[in-house]
């Protein structure tokens, strides 16, 4: 069932991003010290609100979990890509994962839109990509 197993690893994916953007400090949980002062807020106090450790071994545990599922044998193919430039594996979810994107206008009827292109690339490659004529890179 591939349909469903694209659906699922999109929606751990998701949930990944979600807890890397908690971690870097913009945490929404509820348990997070930013919400047990909800109150005092009310009541026109201003105290100091910390994303402190109340919140970050659920979020790790969190975190280790999501990718110890994306790991799994059946999420491979929508996780490893091959690298644009020197035909390598590369994971999509890796710190060398990039993504290098070049536009060009077009012209419609009059109306100008613009083609889009990207090649997913290891950070090392990244500067061996040669932008084709016509087109101007991000």
């Amino acid at each position: 069932m591939p349909k469903d197993d694209i659906d699922e690893y999109f929606l751990l994916i998701e949930k990944l991003e979600e807890i890397i953007w908690a971690l870097e400090g913009s945490c929404n949980d509820i348990d997070c010290d930013k919400y047990t002062y909800k109150n005092l807020l009310r009541k026109k106090y201003k105290p100091v609100l910390e994303h402190n450790f109340s919140c970050m071994p659920k979020l790790r545990r969190e975190k280790e979990a999501a990718m110890h599922l994306l790991s799994l044998n059946k999420f491979r193919k929508f996780r490893y890509k091959k690298c644009g430039i020197c035909r390598g594996k590369l994971d999509s979810l890796g710190k060398d994962f990039s993504i290098v994107s070049y536009t060009r206008p077009i012209s419609f009827k009059g109306k100008i839109s613009y083609e889009y292109k990207s090649v997913q690339v290891h950070q090392k490659c990244k500067k061996k990509v040669k932008i084709p004529a016509g087109f101007s890179g991000f």
